[in-house]
């Protein structure tokens, strides 16, 4: 679901070849052919094939990150619940 589109990006992408093997594919940028991925198929629509077009899209997730942030903050309280300020160091 999209909150909000401001924290969304997109572009255009082709498949170039999958790699039966490995089980992944090989994307290319359509826009800039130097950039090129690997994806694990399973993250593809179930019959993608090499020469299928895509438009791949990056979104902000906001509450993994909030949730993120919580979790080390938590860690960082019980690392440091029982020791000396002087003598802890990450």
């Amino acid at each position: 679901m999209i909150d909000d589109p401001k924290n969304l990006s997109c572009f255009k992408a082709f498949i170039d070849q999958i790699e039966d093997g490995l089980s992944v594919a090989v994307i290319v940028a359509s826009e800039n052919d130097g950039v090129h991925f690997d994806v694990p198929l399973r993250y593809l629509p179930p019959n993608a094939k090499a020469g299928d077009h895509l438009i791949v899209s990056f979104q902000l997730d906001a509450e993994a990150k909030e949730s993120t942030l919580e979790r080390i903050t938590e860690l960082q309280r019980e690392l440091t619940q029982n020791a000396q300020p002087d003598n802890f160091k990450l």
